[in-house]
């Protein structure tokens, strides 16, 4: 088995690995997608389409695949990404954990509309001036008054190093749409969905609509608010179950 990891907007490979049991990850690639990580690529506009994306990372997994079945973890934006990557046809799926999924049939549903919002921010303010802008502004107050966690991650998108150079994937990645009618559908591989309550940018409501599509479980974890190692303890312990058999 070969595991495709992909992390979340704002992310990196670092960040996704942290999901999965350490005697996992020797078979995990988990590649910085396009204007994170370690990645050196920025672009603009159709560079960000999830298609494009989902092509690149497709590429990274290829050079390093041995032919085995593969099964895609994605949290996020890397669960959109891996979808697209299992729909291309280029590799065998075996199995797909979408984890705390955020994108939908939607361009820029209204959980994910708060991103572009700090991309203007950062044009407008700089590294240094976005992070008090921010916190002033109507978005993130309505993140912060669900989850202090959510505005915290926020936070982390004007905060890190590069987030000025990088605003573009801000800006254009929230306006893409997961999946058409009938593709989840389509999947035709055993499928679960993590998600956690509370989490304004990743909706119950989401998580469920990909459950449905995919008709497969959702499993629920403790709000990230009541303690973050609880949380990722949790999301270990069931990728592993998943992971090592149905």
């Amino acid at each position: 088995m070969t595991i495709l990891a992909l992390h979340g907007l704002g992310g990196s490979s670092a960040s996704i690995l942290s999901y999965l049991p350490k005697d996992l990850r020797s078979r995990v690639v988990a590649p910085d997608v396009r204007a994170h990580g370690a990645s050196p690529l920025l672009g603009a506009g159709d560079d960000f389409a999830l298609e494009a994306l989902a092509a690149e990372c497709a590429d990274a997994l290829a050079a390093e695949h041995d032919g085995s079945p593969v099964t895609i973890v994605g949290v996020s934006m890397g669960a959109a990404i891996g979808l697209r990557v299992a729909l291309s046809g280029r590799f065998r799926i075996d199995r797909l954990a979408a984890l705390r999924p955020s994108f939908t049939l939607e361009s820029l549903p209204a959980n994910l509309a708060v991103f572009p919002v700090i991309a203007e921010l950062l044009e407008r303010h700089g590294a240094k001036g976005a992070l008090a802008a921010l916190r002033a502004s109507g978005p993130y107050d309505a993140v912060r008054s669900i989850s202090p966690v959510g505005a915290t991650a926020l936070e982390s998108q004007v905060t890190q190093q590069l987030a000025w150079e990088r605003r573009v994937r801000l800006l254009e990645i929230p306006r893409n749409r997961a999946y058409r009618p009938g593709e989840l559908g389509a999947l035709g591989a055993a499928s679960v969905v993590l998600a956690s309550p509370r989490d304004p940018v990743h909706p119950l409501h989401v998580a469920e609509e990909w459950a449905a599509g995919l008709g497969c479980r959702m499993l629920v974890s403790p709000a990230r608010d009541d303690g973050a190692a609880a949380v990722m303890a949790w999301y270990r312990e069931q990728l592993g179950s998943f992971l090592t058999g149905l």
